[in-house]
């Protein structure tokens, strides 16, 4: 069973399109997971109708990359063999390339599919200099740059196998570097799979705000997940500056909730 993890949180303007797209691919579930939503997302939601589509609501946000992890919770207890990743507004045409991680995870014993979402290098700004500077020592350090180049699992759609899932926990999945640390360190198997540049993810685009959230929390994610690489104690710093951006935002007390939640049932 193939189940597609869609976080979804006010992309009223980009879901429709976004399901529409993952219902040309080779799944078998797409799973949404609604969060904290205020705008008209839901009610664009109750307009697809599909067998293939399973929704769970929170009412509030669950803050970055936690969906994903709660959706692979949920995807693995209804016995789902490879999870793939994508974003509520990834909107472009990509279903192809969808089909490509789905293939190599499901067929091709492929543990972590990733994206290459920079087939050209452009490093038009200082902050996308520095977040890739990160990314490419990162991939460095766990020895797989010639492999992946600056390919992680916080960018781009992605898909990982149940074996990957179970080896690296679902805390792991919810700070993407760490699952990709955790798999290199047990000897799982990563692979690009597929190529989308950046801007045909079709994605909104968002304020210099969001955007620099957004690098400190992956440069956080990145030094944290190193740190766990070294069996070292977790941090977020580097050169005394504490990378946080919206890892502090994350609820990790309602992935646990859940999860224990259901173990005692």
């Amino acid at each position: 069973m193939i189940y597609t993890i869609v976080p979804v949180r006010n992309e009223e303007n980009s879901i429709e399109s976004t399901l529409k797209m993952l219902l040309k691919t080779k799944t078998d579930k797409v799973l949404i997971l609604l969060n904290g939503s205020t705008d008209n997302t839901l009610n664009k939601l109750s307009k697809i109708c599909s067998d293939k589509i399973e929704l769970i609501c929170f009412n509030k946000p669950l803050g970055l990359d936690v969906p994903r992890a709660i959706g692979a919770y949920f995807a693995y207890k209804e016995k789902a063999s490879a999870f793939i990743f994508v974003d509520g507004d990834m909107k472009g045409d990509i279903s192809s390339n969808i089909n490509d991680i789905i293939i190599d995870i499901s067929k091709n014993k492929v543990d972590m599919a990733l994206t290459n979402c920079y087939p050209h290098l452009y490093r038009n700004n200082n902050l996308s200099k520095v977040l890739l500077a990160f990314r490419k020592q990162f991939n460095i350090e766990l020895g797989i740059f010639n492999k992946i180049g600056y390919a992680i699992p916080s960018h781009g759609p992605h898909g990982i196998s149940k074996k990957l899932l179970e080896t690296v926990g679902f805390k792991s999945i919810a700070v993407p570097p760490i699952s990709l640390a955790l798999a290199v360190k047990n000897g799982l198997n990563i692979k690009i799979s597929t190529e989308i540049p950046n801007y045909k993810l079709g994605s909104n685009i968002k304020d210099e705000f969001h955007a620099k959230q957004i690098a400190k929390t992956i440069i956080g994610d990145c030094i944290e997940a190193l740190s766990i690489y070294r069996g070292e104690k977790a941090r977020r710093g580097f050169n005394d500056t504490v990378f946080l951006g919206y890892h502090k935002n994350r609820r990790f007390d309602i992935l646990e909730f859940i999860i224990n939640a259901e173990l005692k049932n």
